[in-house]
């Protein structure tokens, strides 16, 4: 999901730099000024025309790998590429009219590119045989207050810091062990072990073990999309249709297992919170949810 979820922010990015460029060529002074500096041009663009094509490239270029699906060349790119606002910021801070809040754009340009650079350049590619994890509703929100389900998380496993806001939830290891992060603490549990995470509280599981791991998790008050979630990310893994550590293939089912389990995002990871909203909510129209539902959470 990592890798997803940087692959989406790289696509804003190159989004941007498209848009940031062509405001450059299109209307040079109010670009100038969101750049964070200015300077009396006396009608000549010259300065202006040369970063627009500059920005506008880098973000073709940036969305061509995406879509060629050219992943180590999109990391280098972006390591490679965080000269650029790292310049842009000397630049910045180098006027005297200015001080760090016109550096700001330029400094969160140098983390996006550096940071989601590197966690893309050391992803390794994931294959999909051989899944072997699985869901089963215990108890559902059907007939009772809480969701109880059970399902195995496999080696390698992940998801990124996230929190919920309709629901509480409680893992509970039946085999194996799993680690779990909550606020500020990571728990190592084993057999018979619980934690329970309330509202609002950021978490991620991983299981860093080589063997699955058997949870039992308990949703307070029960949630049916949260029940349909486990049940399709897991019949996708089942039929090949997501990586070797449970991740759907597609970015759209991906989303739409992201609204289902009422996922919000933390930290930088939250960039791509909007698009993987608009996604879901395409997902929803075209009528891709109906199809998982009925395929994956037929009784």
């Amino acid at each position: 999901m990592t890798k997803t979820i940087s692959l989406a922010i790289a696509f804003l990015t190159g989004i941007g730099m498209i848009f940031i460029g062509a405001r450059f060529l299109i209307a040079p002074e109010t670009a100038e000024l969101g750049y964070g500096i200015h300077f009396n041009e006396q009608g000549d663009y010259s300065f202006h025309y040369i970063k627009g094509i500059r920005d506008l490239f880098s973000g073709l270029l940036i969305c061509t790998f995406l879509v060629s699906k050219q992943t180590k060349a999109l990391a280098i790119t972006l390591l490679v590429g965080t000269i650029i606002p790292i310049v842009d910021m000397f630049i910045v801070l180098g006027k005297d009219y200015n001080g760090i809040t016109q550096a700001i754009p330029h400094i969160s340009a140098i983390v996006v590119c550096f940071l989601f650079g590197i966690l893309l350049l050391r992803n390794k590619k994931e294959q999909s045989n051989g899944y072997h994890g699985f869901a089963k509703i215990i108890q559902s929100v059907d007939t009772h207050n809480e969701s109880v389900i059970e399902y195995a998380i496999v080696p390698t496993e992940k998801t990124p810091w996230h929190y919920h806001t309709l629901f509480s939830e409680t893992f509970e290891v039946l085999k194996g062990t799993l680690e779990v992060g909550q606020n500020n603490q990571v728990y190592q549990l084993k057999q018979g072990d619980r934690v329970t995470v309330m509202p609002n509280e950021k978490h991620y599981f991983h299981n860093i073990s080589t063997a699955d791991c058997l949870v039992k998790v308990t949703i307070s008050p029960g949630n049916k999309n949260f029940e349909n979630a486990l049940l399709i990310l897991k019949g996708l893994a089942k039929d090949g249709l997501a990586s070797a550590s449970g991740v759907p293939a597609k970015l759209s089912d991906l989303a739409l297992f992201v609204y289902l389990n009422n996922s919000r995002m933390v930290g930088l990871q939250k960039i791509a919170e909007p698009l993987f909203n608009y996604i879901a909510a395409r997902a929803i129209k075209n009528g891709r949810l109906k199809e998982l539902e009925l395929t994956y959470c037929r009784e």
